[in-house]
């Protein structure tokens, strides 16, 4: 399972992601796009799970059998891909978690850990997200966040103080080292006049001219006997002999005194090149910590004035912004007091329009009732006109009748009729 996250990441190129109205979302194409390559993308049907390089991932929530779909929210799918991964040498982590880890080794500020567009940077060098999930938090595997952290540092020429200590150790430590165990593990003196070559030199030195002072001694008294050696010439040359040797050794006091000065000295000619090891390693390790300290100050100082810029800029966006929001605020208050005011104007206006409105309507149904009345006392009068009219009409045609039956009854009675 190590070996998958070494192959996991592919070009990245962005596929359609399947979605349902409950906010599922299509699990193969959701991990495409977090980089995992569409061959390690598998499915179980015995178990119903997806699975990834072969092993179990996650089980979906729905599966669409007919589209060959299985979805699940993102967040169980991102949830997914972290645990799946947790237990290898290459886990996913949280990018800002990793990154203030290994930027701690260089003492290098959170500063320089940036989002823009969609996209994490490291001193403004993106990195490899696998996923932002739904706190804001973008998350990646910790090589790739690493790997973008050191590449900055490198960029700042800045080391971690790890990083100089080994170097200087590397460098310095391997003849400190070596030249103390000398020191400590030096035999205690001892002078030994066979073993000293100074002794050796002198040693020979008086022999030679013990045996010369020898011959000289015999040939002296040879000649006072006529060439001939005798006891009394062999016995003046052993003393001879012997007086040189005992010059000798009455030199081994001394020489021993000056053996021990001279291992006195080398004890402490090496302390002293020990020191001088030392405190040149100190130095350079201390020049060398400090100008890298500096660099990271430098880089540190860099970014928080950017971060402190942007922020600023940040805070007068937000400022602007809420002027004009206060701006807007108030000229929607403004107007809709003036409306208000308007339409309270317009409504006692409408309202004393419909009560005149009303009023005059009123006046108008009433001289419309008026005008009924006047129409139906018309009517009434013209009917009743007639009704007289036709009485009338029907007395005169009575007296007509009875006219004419008063002139028949008068020429009826009258003579000569």
């Amino acid at each position: 399972m190590s070996n998958i996250s070494d192959k996991t990441k592919n070009s990245r190129v962005q596929v359609d992601v399947p979605r349902r109205p409950d906010g599922m979302v299509g699990v193969r194409a959701t991990l495409r796009n977090m980089g995992i390559d569409n061959s390690l993308i598998g499915y179980n049907e015995a178990n119903k799970t997806v699975t990834l390089g072969g092993r179990e991932l996650m089980k979906p929530q729905y599966i669409n059998e007919q589209a060959g779909i299985s979805y699940s929210m993102p967040a169980d799918i991102q949830r997914s891909v972290a645990n799946f991964y947790s237990n290898t040498n290459n886990p996913v982590v949280r990018v800002s978690d990793a990154y203030g880890n290994y930027a701690g080794r260089y003492g290098l500020s959170a500063d320089a850990l940036g989002y823009s567009n969609g996209v994490v940077t490291v001193g403004g060098r993106p990195i490899d997200t696998l996923y932002i999930d739904d706190d804001g938090k973008a998350w990646a595997f910790r090589n790739d966040v690493e790997a973008a952290a050191e590449e900055y540092a490198r960029s700042l020429g800045v080391r971690s103080p790890n990083e100089i200590l080994e170097e200087y150790n590397n460098e310095y430590l391997p003849q400190i080292e070596s030249l103390s165990r000398s020191i400590m593990n030096r035999d205690e003196f001892s002078y030994d006049p066979g073993s000293d070559p100074v002794y050796q030199a002198y040693r020979e030195q008086y022999l030679l001219n013990a045996d010369r002072a020898a011959r000289d001694t015999m040939a002296d008294y040879a000649g006072l006997t006529g060439g001939y050696a005798n006891s009394s010439a062999v016995t003046a040359a052993a003393l001879t002999q012997q007086y040189y040797m005992s010059q000798l050794s009455s030199m081994i006091p001394q020489l021993a005194a000056d053996a021990y000065e001279r291992y006195s000295s080398d004890i402490d000619r090496d302390t002293e090149m020990l020191g001088s090891m030392i405190d040149l390693y100190d130095k350079a390790y201390g020049n060398t910590y400090s100008a890298n300290n500096k660099a990271i100050s430098y880089a540190n100082s860099s970014l928080s004035s950017n971060a402190a810029r942007d922020e600023r800029a940040y805070e007068r966006a937000w400022d602007e912004l809420l002027k004009n929001q206060e701006y807007d605020w108030t000229e929607r208050l403004n107007s809709q007091d003036y409306n208000w005011t308007e339409r309270q104007n317009s409504q006692d206006y409408n309202w004393t329009d419909v009560l005149n409105g009303q009023k005059s309507r009123s006046n108008e149904l009433d001289i419309e009732n008026s005008a009924v009345e006047n129409l139906m006392q018309s009517i009434y009068a013209s009917y009743y006109e007639s009704l007289l009219r036709a009485q009338l009409e029907g007395d005169r045609l009575n007296n007509r009748l009875t006219q004419e039956r008063i002139n028949r009854l008068i020429l009826q009675n009258m003579p000569g009729l």
